[in-house]
């Protein structure tokens, strides 16, 4: 906890074969991401969290990054970190 400066912030799936992961907006992959936002509440982080928008599902870029901002807001809020 006393190294991370930054977190980069994007979520994931595991494909249906088993042959890796594939992007999902923040919020609907198997990241746990409200529990990593209140640790770093808990322990006391006040630096920077951005969101990685590799997700492209919503037909855009700028569509796949408000759903991705949508999700990762409701995270930071249901952690009580935002």
């Amino acid at each position: 906890k006393d190294r991370i400066g930054h977190c980069h912030c994007k979520d994931a799936s595991k494909k249906v074969d088993g042959s890796g992961y594939h992007w999902e907006p923040m919020g609907k992959g198997i990241i746990d991401w409200v529990g990593q936002f209140r640790a770093f509440k808990r322990d006391g982080y006040r630096y920077a969290v951005s969101l990685e928008t590799h997700w492209r599902g919503a037909g855009s870029a700028e569509e796949s990054t408000r759903q991705s901002w949508a999700g990762m807001k409701a995270e930071l809020q249901e952690a009580g970190a935002l």
